[in-house]
């Protein structure tokens, strides 16, 4: 099962809140979090830890036991429950995580204004084709979002990361789904899930489990 959860980071403006839920996370998260220099990204980051934690608890795991290790990618595990896996994301003042006992990869991304020669550049051709297609600018830069979060859910899930170039792989939207063509691990198949819960944010799943939750888990921070 893949559960997929959300946060808006805007609460943790308030100072005496941040500074509350600053004190339950542990020492290593702090520091982390402190070496950050604008508060916003203070806040994503405790934002980020705090969805985790709500999600390893549906696990059985507490906070206490959550010690991160990296892989070889810099992708983080759980170092005493390598069977649980999962993912983080931040963009613009929303926050994600999807929890799951396959690998799995998400993806969040703040809409706005964007130049599509990105696209072209570092999209594989087709998918950029895709982009194109589109009759309305509105329609054209919600595609490129719609692409970018599967793009980069995909590379997470595989633990490779920017060292998986954009166009190196190919993802498919339409009537029948959604699929990659690649040749990372292809005798593995990967499955896409999308949550459009926001106008102004795109959200964006992949694992190696079918299994997704219909729906996002909105965290409240208090």
């Amino acid at each position: 099962m893949v559960k997929v959860y959300r946060a808006d980071t805007q609460k943790l403006r308030n100072e005496a809140l941040f500074r509350r839920l600053y004190g339950t996370v542990p020492i290593h998260r702090r520091e982390r979090i402190d070496r950050l220099r604008y508060q916003k990204d203070q806040r994503l980051s405790l934002g980020a830890w705090l969805l985790l934690v709500e999600g390893m608890r549906e696990w059985g795991i507490h906070d206490r036991e959550m010690e991160l290790s990296y892989g070889e990618g810099g992708k983080p595990f759980l170092r005493d429950h390598p069977d649980i896996f999962f993912s983080l994301s931040h963009s613009g003042e929303a926050v994600m995580c999807a929890v799951s006992d396959g690998e799995v990869g998400c993806d969040v991304e703040k809409v706005k204004g964007t130049d599509l020669r990105i696209a072209r550049r570092f999209f594989h051709e087709r998918e950029y084709a895709c982009i194109s297609r589109e009759e309305t600018p509105e329609a054209r830069q919600r595609m490129f979002y719609r692409l970018w979060t599967l793009k980069e859910s995909f590379m997470k899930v595989t633990g490779l990361g920017m060292r998986l170039s954009l166009d190196d792989f190919m993802i498919s939207v339409g009537g029948d789904g959604i699929w990659v063509e690649q040749e990372v691990n292809r005798g593995c198949p990967y499955f896409f899930k999308e949550y459009f819960v926001q106008e102004d944010y795109q959200y964006a799943c992949c694992s190696v489990r079918a299994d997704f939750e219909e729906n996002m888990r909105t965290v409240e921070f208090s």
